[in-house]
């Protein structure tokens, strides 16, 4: 039986036998006695029932304890997390966030809370935030769909920038509609700056900085592709530097890399950001130049290249001056294939290797197939410098 209604049982029996007490003095003595016998037997339920409450109390107690156990259990947990766990009401305030948040924002744990996430998050980043933020809000329901991990970028009250990956989970309050927001923070900077290291070296070559040829194989069918829709000719120029093999021997390879590091540079100096300037391997380059006007807009960059080639490269007291030579093939003219164009301006390289000209486009039918004037490789070779003197080493 529960306590308050027995309690209210034996209320009501007393009140019966206060009356029945008071008026026992007008009654026989058996009466009284049956009276009196039947307080005695209240006494002991209220006794009994005193304790029952003892031992509900005790319980209460011991729920109590346990509760608390529990909730400090939580709260280490909450706070030895390696990763940032941290509570959002819907206006971006900070309900409670553990001590991993407090080390990734570089700022007092005690600070954060009813304090506004935003001005952690990086400028560029926060109208995606306030987005993320407005589709939460209305979200009521437990029930409804959590919206799937992203990233953003945090910025912490002193140190670098940091990237971290947020998963949400909905925490349902007393009132239905109320949401709170569990934001799991995890740091991933690390990870993308290997990632990023791993697709620099996949995609881009260690000596130049330039995209490699697997680079240039995805960007050229990308490159014929909008070439396509937009109805635009493309260029797809082999570039070969001229007795290249000399200053290697020469000189040795430690120059023929630098020699290759600044032609990549004057080379990319003189083409548009829309361009790709790779290094294909060895001493080899091609270009992907789209949109082009014409075969001789395409000629005219082989110019301003020629040109950019033109004044010395002194390296280790050495002056070297380098030419290329061009294979140029055209789309749509030519062919719409990747590889068949890239095998095109390759056939128009070696052409133009065996006339010894600038630069030659595989369709033999462009009266701007070949440049007259080709400067031979020069190498200043080491000597004292009083004796210092030009040689010609090219046959």
């Amino acid at each position: 039986m529960d306590l308050f209604p027995q309690i209210e049982a034996v209320y009501q029996r007393v009140t019966r036998l206060r009356q029945r007490a008071t008026e026992a003095w007008l009654q026989p003595p058996e009466i009284v006695d049956e009276a009196f016998g039947e307080l005695y037997g209240v006494l002991e339920e209220l006794g009994t029932a005193q304790e029952e409450r003892q031992h509900q109390n005790q319980a209460l107690l011991d729920m109590q304890q346990t509760l608390q156990q529990e909730r400090q259990r939580y709260q280490d947990l909450f706070n030895l997390a390696p990763d940032g766990y941290l509570v959002l009401d819907r206006q971006g305030l900070i309900q409670s966030a553990n001590r991993a948040v407090a080390e990734l924002l570089n700022v007092p744990q005690a600070t954060l809370p009813h304090k506004p996430l935003a001005p952690f998050v990086a400028p560029s980043d926060r109208p995606k935030f306030y987005q993320k933020l407005q589709q939460l809000g209305d979200l009521v329901a437990e029930a409804e769909p959590v919206p799937p991990d992203w990233q953003v970028e945090l910025c912490p009250r002193h140190g670098p920038p940091l990237i971290v990956a947020i998963t949400l989970a909905a925490m349902q309050g007393r009132d239905d509609t109320e949401v709170s927001w569990l934001w799991l923070l995890r740091d991933i900077t690390q990870q993308k700056q290997t990632e990023a290291l791993i697709h620099r070296q996949a995609f881009y070559d260690a000596l130049t900085g330039l995209p490699n040829r697997a680079l240039f194989d995805d960007r050229l069918p990308q490159a014929l592709d909008r070439a396509h829709r937009h109805q635009d000719q493309l260029a797809v120029v082999f570039l070969d530097l001229d007795r290249f093999k000399l200053i290697n021997d020469s000189l040795g390879h430690g120059v023929g890399d630098v020699v290759l590091r600044v032609v990549g540079e004057r080379l990319q100096s003189c083409l548009r950001s829309q361009d790709t300037l790779a290094r294909w391997g060895g001493d080899e380059f091609t270009l992907i130049l789209h949109p082009v006007e014409s075969a001789a807009a395409v000629a005219q960059t082989c110019d301003r290249i020629l040109a950019s080639l033109a004044p010395p490269m002194v390296i280790n007291g050495h002056h070297l001056q380098v030419s290329l030579s061009f294979g140029i093939a055209l789309f749509p003219q030519d062919s719409d294939d990747p590889e068949t164009l890239v095998r095109y301006a390759d056939i128009a390289l070696y052409q133009a290797k065996t006339q010894d000209c600038g630069y030659w486009f595989y369709n033999s039918a462009i009266d701007l197939h070949c440049r007259g004037d080709h400067p031979h490789t020069q190498l200043n070779v080491a000597a004292p410098p009083s004796t210092a003197r030009q040689k010609n080493l090219c046959p």
